[in-house]
């Protein structure tokens, strides 16, 4: 594989329907949003220079578990795990899950109401896993064009709003005045950092792709910078054409339906159509890029003890990690049939997503300046420059955002409370399972020797091929 695969890969994940909605919702704040991004996008290239010289030094792991087990041993490596994967099927995704089945659904927009949303939702995750299941490589193919149709739109229907040539007049200028708001300014920047940050996360699924990337030295960060690039590119152009069309304060409210909203602003009910067309085809390359690449991370779990063995079962023809896939699956449909279907529920399981994804980074920042320290002769064909500035630096912006993370109690205080809840199940469950496995707390957090994740990573390599 070559370059495209590394950029399609970071655009592919991180380009969800949460993320068109969140985003043009930002702009109601003008430049506090506008440098909340700046920062989230700076956090995520941070994050990237840890990443790429993991990735390139452990080449054939490529996950959060294996970087953080060779550096501070399996307990944190399982958490690693549970906070940055598993967390995220059942916060965000619940979420992603839920928007277009919502727009489907709903009267005010498709009207296909002779399903309801829920069982939108399990049409939506369903049919991804039983591709997945199936072991249906040619849709890696459809992935690729859903990426592109993807961007493409997006950044058309930006570009058009931005420069006021849709089908209705713009109401005003791409970053209007946020007049009185009372959480603009420092304080607005500082509690939408999470936001932004949300974004760009997803950027590490391109570093699974190391060992058989050509040049993965170039390939794998270049890749990730260039994939964050052509993410911020089209977003920018939606959310400054969002400001154009649609009030601040309709924008405000964080509807899930924001995005869809602007495009009807725009483009009428060609516009409306278009975006909920875009608004699918996100959510689906969304979800089978994380069906496709959690459950082989829990099936090199199963085999290396740090979850039950049944995790490692393989179907015999296809050679798919089943039990992985259908848990996955389930975690947003039965969080949709439990949460309360309203805006602030789904910002706070977005949030609640942000702050696992940064206690799953952190820990991924400490095991790269753990290992460079440690054993700084070790192969890395990419290092991270000026270490360890950049790992402190973007520890730093993980922390302030994880502190603020909204500027609305009620949304920040559920938010924590999704978050504390799983964090809490996370750390008895890995502190408890691996105690059993390896009958010694010492060894919860002796660090595994790069070279045994290495073999054990070719042997999930095999098996899963």
């Amino acid at each position: 594989m070559g370059l495209p695969a590394a950029i399609g890969t970071t655009f592919g994940l991180i380009v969800a329907s949460t993320v068109l909605y969140t985003v043009v919702s930002g702009f109601a704040l003008s430049y506090t949003w506008l440098v909340a991004l700046g920062l989230g996008l700076l956090a995520m290239y941070l994050q990237a220079m840890s990443f790429s010289e993991l990735a390139t030094m452990i080449p054939r792991a490529g996950s959060m578990n294996e970087y953080v087990r060779a550096g501070m041993g399996p307990f944190l490596a399982t958490l690693a795990v549970l906070m940055g994967y598993v967390a995220i099927m059942l916060f965000p995704t619940t979420a992603e899950a839920f928007v277009p089945s919502f727009i489907l659904n709903s009267q005010d927009y498709i009207g296909w109401d002779f399903f309801s949303v829920d069982v939108w939702v399990i049409i939506f995750v369903g049919s991804v896993a039983l591709l997945n299941i199936a072991g249906v490589r040619q849709y890696a193919a459809v992935e690729v064009f859903l990426t592109f149709f993807v961007a493409a739109s997006v950044a058309i229907i930006g570009l058009i709003g931005l420069l006021g040539i849709g089908s209705n007049d713009p109401i005003g200028s791409a970053l209007p005045d946020i007049g009185g708001l009372s959480w603009g300014g420092e304080a607005g920047l500082a509690g939408l950092l999470g936001l932004a940050i949300f974004a760009f996360v997803g950027m590490e699924y391109a570093c699974p792709l190391a060992e058989e990337m050509e040049n993965p030295r170039r390939n794998i960060p270049l890749g990730i910078f260039l994939g964050l690039a052509l993410v911020a590119v089209p977003l920018l152009l939606l959310g400054l054409a969002a400001a154009r069309y649609v009030p601040a304060e309709q924008l405000g409210a964080f509807a899930p339906t924001a995005h869809v909203d602007v495009a009807t602003a725009i483009l009428d009910d060609f516009g409306k159509w278009w975006m909920v067309a875009i608004s699918i085809g996100a959510t689906l390359s969304t979800l089978n890029a994380l069906l496709a690449g959690i459950p082989r991370v829990l099936y090199g779990m199963g085999l290396t003890g740090q979850l039950p063995r049944f995790f490692s079962y393989l179907l015999p023809r296809p050679r798919t990690p089943v039990v992985g896939i259908v848990l996955m699956a389930l975690a947003p449909i039965l969080m949709n049939l439990l949460v309360e279907p309203t805006s602030l529920t789904f910002l706070k399981l977005i949030l609640a997503g942000v702050l696992g994804w940064g206690t799953a980074y952190m820990l991924i920042h400490l095991s790269q300046i753990i290992l460079r320290l440690r054993s700084p002769e070790l192969p890395r064909p990419f290092r991270s420059p000026l270490f360890p500035l950049p790992q402190l630096a973007g520890m730093a912006l993980l922390a302030l955002a994880a502190f603020k993370i909204f500027p609305v109690a009620e949304i920040r205080d559920g938010a924590y409370e999704y978050y504390l809840y799983f964090l809490g199940a996370a750390v008895a469950f890995s502190l408890l399972y691996n105690l059993v496995v390896y009958r010694s707390f010492g060894a919860l957090f002796r660090p595994t020797p790069v070279e045994e994740v290495r073999r054990e990573a070719e042997t999930i390599r095999h098996d899963t091929a």
